[in-house]
């Protein structure tokens, strides 16, 4: 079945004639270095994302491994590098290294190919930074989970009173910096269980206990908790498939944007823009923003930084008219494309068209307009093919960790995970008839299919006081079948 997908998948890859690569390296539970690739392309009614392949990297992990692999997969499926129009990778010196990294050496072969560094490694890269106040506090709340978590005995005492209290939640989560959502995760948590976890401490005389009763502390919690509340938002917005970088780019651009507003609306003393800030300064009834407001304005305005030079602007699409080609204006097209705005303004004048437009996904309208309209859908087709993030990628990883386990760490996962992640259907009939043709075709294969049945059939016969009659038909009925 895996053989048979993976031919579909090439075929189509060849008929649309141009596709993206999106790819990543993880180390699986039997220490393998895995390569996974997904592909995305034009099908024939939308754009598709497609598993590709899982493959291990012998000894090294180097860029020119990385390349080694791909390119002799490609000279076995007869595709070319020429065809290849976007690379999606992490961040890693292997990937996007400039002159041994794998993005360089396919530059090398097709200067043409785009690079693309996935948005979701930049946008958590630059989420990463808090100031010394900040961090400190960060330290303090993993400490404070740590010291609950890390005891069984401690574990249970404190899910015990959470049942007691009636609290929504019985359990704190552990903090891991490798996981994009766990800071905010953690501090989501700790916000709620925030005056049971005052009273467990001080119960076990910890050191931090005062640090709930601490106004300032506190409200440095409640700010950390929005806004990685909202940065987890963004992130899992950007996760998922079918997200092109036309999507990823306006979600983007608008948290940019939020960042600017609360920024200011801090200044001005406002913190209805984050709600557990908001909630605990109203419990409280007064006014205690005012001493660390600098930290938090200073903090929105480095995040704002560190998006701008992670994630400029000039990296971002903006190319609005094809998210709604009815909305546009002819000078948003190029010119130095000849018919392009001609046939947009065909397109435009179209009523059938926008009623495709409005029950469509943007990549089966544009799709369909391809078909009639090849030099507007050559150009879109040049934005919507190409990966934003390396989402599916993380996606088969996870899969894999389920795949193969410690109990199966000597798995070749390759197929196991096609099968698992793919949503074209295997031809069965095709692959059955292939067999049939190749058991009658082939005199060895069908002395020992004689020879397995004949043993089967024994077998049988000699269960047959023991086996119930209808199961001696159905194993002589399969065998029959099969060959």
């Amino acid at each position: 079945m895996s053989l048979d997908i993976k031919a579909q998948v090439i075929a189509r890859m060849k008929k649309a004639g141009a596709w993206s690569y999106q790819l990543d390296e993880s180390t699986d539970v039997g220490k393998d270095a895995q390569l996974l690739v997904f592909t995305r392309y034009e099908g024939d009614t939308d754009i598709e994302e497609q598993f590709l392949i899982c493959t291990p990297l012998e000894t090294t992990t180097t860029g020119l491994d990385i390349f080694n692999v791909l390119d002799t997969f490609q000279q076995e499926e007869a595709l070319s590098w020429e065809n290849c129009v976007s690379l999606c990778t992490d961040g890693a010196p292997a990937m996007l290294g400039a002159r041994q990294g794998f993005t360089a050496r396919v530059k090398q072969v097709n200067p043409k190919v785009g690079i693309f560094h996935c948005l979701l490694h930049r946008e958590n890269l630059a989420a990463q930074h808090l100031s010394k106040d900040l961090s400190a506090v960060m330290q303090e709340v993993v400490a404070v989970v740590n010291f609950v978590k890390a005891s069984a005995l401690n574990s249970r005492l404190f899910a015990l009173m959470c049942c007691d209290f009636g609290s929504e939640y019985q359990h704190l989560l552990y903090y891991s910096s490798v996981r994009w959502l766990s800071r905010g995760k953690v501090l989501r948590r700790v916000v709620d269980l925030r005056t049971e976890l005052e009273i467990f401490l001080r119960e076990k005389n910890h050191r931090h206990a005062a640090r709930f009763t601490d106004r300032q502390w506190m409200l440095k919690v409640c700010y950390l908790n929005d806004v990685f509340a909202a940065i987890n938002e963004l992130n899992t917005s950007m996760q998922g498939r079918d997200q092109s970088v036309i999507t990823l780019s306006e979600k983007l651009l608008a948290f940019k944007e939020k960042l600017v507003l609360w920024k200011r609306k801090l200044e001005r003393g406002r913190v209805a823009a984050f709600p557990s800030l908001n909630a605990y300064l109203e419990e409280w009834e007064e006014n205690g923003i005012d001493a660390i407001k600098p930290i938090l304005v200073n903090h929105l305005d480095k995040l704002t930084t560190e998006f701008d030079r992670y994630i400029p602007d000039h990296d971002l699409t903006h190319a609005g008219w094809i998210r709604d080609p009815f909305q546009a204006n002819v000078d948003d097209l190029s010119e130095e494309i000849p018919g392009l705005q001609e046939q947009w303004i065909e397109l435009r004048n179209e009523d059938f068209s926008r009623r495709q437009f409005a029950e469509m996904s943007l990549g089966q309208f544009w799709t369909a307009v391809k078909k009639d309209k090849p030099i507007i859908g050559e150009e879109v087709m040049k934005v919507l093919v190409p990966f934003g993030t390396t989402y599916l990628c993380e996606q088969g990883f996870s899969a894999l960790t389920n795949i193969k386990t410690k109990q199966r760490n000597a798995l070749e996962p390759c197929h196991d995970l096609r099968v698992a992640l793919t949503s074209i259907a295997p031809r069965l009939d095709s692959i059955i008839a292939n067999k049939a043709q190749r058991t009658r075709t082939s005199p060895t294969l069908e002395g020992e299919t004689a020879g397995l049945r004949s043993r089967t059939t024994s077998l049988v016969l000699s269960l047959g006081d023991v086996a119930p009659r209808y199961i001696t038909y159905v194993v002589i009925t399969y065998w029959h079948d099969v060959y």
